[in-house]
Parts: C-alpha cells; structure tokens; sequence
C-alpha cells in the first residue's frame, strides 16, 4: 500500500513538473497583433502597437530597440487596467502589469521614436524590432510615409528594397502605405520590418511661405477691388440720403437728363434763383457728386460717374 501511495506522489509530481515546462514552452498567444508605423520627413516614427491576447494576461513585457518618448498604454477597460513601467539603456525595456477580462483583453500601446531611421545621404533605411517572444496568429504592419517619400524601387516593376519582400503597398491621399500581412508567428521568430526610401521632390520652407504670402496678397486685393466696386456702384438712394432737399432736386434733374445738364435748365425746372441754383451746384462740385464745365455764358453740369451711379 505504502508503495502504491508513493507510486501515485510520483505520478503527481512528474506530471505537474511536465505541465510546467509545457506552459513555459508555450506561452499565452496573441490573436491579433497590429503595428502601425508613421514615419514624418525628419525621421521620426510615431508607433502605434495593438494587441488582442487569446486569454486575460497579468503581465506582459518587450523591448524596443532604441529610445523612446510620449509613451502611452492602455487597455479597453481604461488606462487604469495597465500600468507599464520602462527602462532605458541604449534599448528600452517595458514590463506592463495588466488587469484583462475575457471579454477585454486587448491592449494598445503608442510611442515616438528617432531610433528607426537611419540616414543614408540621398536616402533613409528604416528598421524596427517589434518582436514579442509570444505566439501570435495574425499580424498586419503598415508604414505610412509622408508625401515627398517613397519606397526605392530598381526598376519599372518596382522590386522594391523590403523585408519581409511581400510588401503591397496603397495611396492615401498624397501619402504612400507599405503593409505586410503575417500568420502563425512563433515565440522565437522575430518581427523585423526593414525598408529603403527616399525623398521624392523638395519643399523648401522659403517656397512654403512664399506660396502663402502669395494666397494672402490674393486675398487682400480681392478684398479692394470689391471694396472699391462697391463704393464705385453704391445705389443712388445712398448718395441721395445724405443731401437736402435742395441738393437732391439738382441731382434729380441732372440724373434724369442723363447725368448731364445746362444749369440755365436747372434754374428752370426747379423755379429756384438763380443765385440758390450757384450755392447748390458749388455745394455739390465740393462734394465731388457733380462737374461744372463753363461753356459761354452758361455752365453744363455733369455727374461724376465714378462716384454716382446714373
């Protein structure tokens, strides 16, 4: 019996150390793990890491090869399930304590960084290490690039300068994106991305503000010419409205006699003196509304047509 019992301890402690070594060989797997890279013109990657687990995970850590800035982490239960602690030397290492449900188990992480990018003169070499020691099902990487970048290409079938060299590539706009597709990735198999681009056209920054002073000067002069049209054809009520009843029967006559007329007529048809009719007509010649043109004994009175309209 006491052999037996022994027998079945054996038994018990063979196979909780055989589960042990099975669960450390195989560590928690990740369904789906989304890189999303955005590279600007100075080199700087803005990344982007989303990761759903398979099963609720305590803890989680990888490391980045380079340093890195404005680190952000977060689940969708809140940032306040996560908490990642970072550490620096030449590379960054980040341990993420992690409160995960079944229903919420994925995670997303975002960082800038200048360490992927190297420059080669005439052209960049961008390489980034997003391994994470973790059996993961489905990954999908992109790299966005800016619109004066574009992936090397040897020649008109563009084999590109790529690894992995299944790249497929997209137009967003006046921007290009690099993606690859990846399945079944094992624990010790890494996930490099490497690429070669370079500028495509120059946007110096002197020609940048120029085309802005040349949309604003646009702008301003449209500005006055309207502004001036505007004064120019402003309705006759207007002009009108602002002078007595005196001035405005004048400027009657003269507009209903197709803005020009003798004075000797305006006497007339307004049964005004003489005198009265040289005060009004003086009174309108210095307001610039009317033009006196001396013609033998009598003066021909005429609208000025830019600044009244007939």
């Amino acid at each position: 019996m006491r052999d037996c019992r022994l027998f079945s301890f054996a038994v018990l402690i063979t196979s909780l150390f055989l589960f042990t070594q099975i669960a450390a060989a195989n560590p928690a797997r990740i369904e789906y793990y989304d890189i999303n890279l955005d590279v600007d013109d100075t080199g700087k990657t803005h990344t982007k890491l989303s990761m759903t687990f398979e099963e609720p995970e305590l803890e989680f850590d990888f490391t980045i090869i380079g340093r890195v800035e404005n680190f952000k982490a977060t689940t969708i239960a809140g940032s306040e399930n996560i908490d990642c602690q970072l550490e620096e030397r030449g590379i960054t290492q980040i341990v993420c304590k992690m409160k995960l449900t079944q229903s919420k188990r994925s995670v997303e992480i975002s960082f800038d960084t200048t360490d992927f990018v190297k420059n080669l003169g005439e052209k960049y070499f961008y390489n980034g290490d997003f391994t994470i020691n973790k059996e993961v099902k489905q990954v999908f990487a992109s790299v966005r690039l800016s619109e004066i970048m574009k992936l090397v290409s040897e020649n008109a079938t563009e084999n590109r300068i790529s690894f992995p060299d299944n790249v497929t590539l997209e137009t967003g706009g006046r921007t290009i994106i690099a993606g690859w597709r990846l399945s079944n990735i094992q624990p010790n198999q890494p996930l490099r991305f490497q690429f070669l681009y370079e500028q495509v056209q120059a946007t110096p920054i002197f020609s940048i503000r120029l085309q802005y002073f040349l949309y604003l000067g646009m702008a301003a002069a449209a500005i006055v010419v309207f502004v001036i049209y505007w004064y120019k054809r402003k309705p006759q009520k207007m002009v009108l409205s602002v002078l007595d009843e005196f001035e405005r029967s004048v400027m009657d006559i003269i507009v209903a006699n197709n803005g020009s007329v003798s004075q000797k007529k305006v006497v007339q048809e307004t049964n005004l003196s003489k005198a009265k009719v040289s005060r009004v007509v003086k009174s309108l010649a210095e307001r610039g509304l009317i033009e006196v043109e001396h013609r033998g004994r009598t003066n021909i009175l005429k609208v000025q047509k830019n600044k009244f309209k007939i």
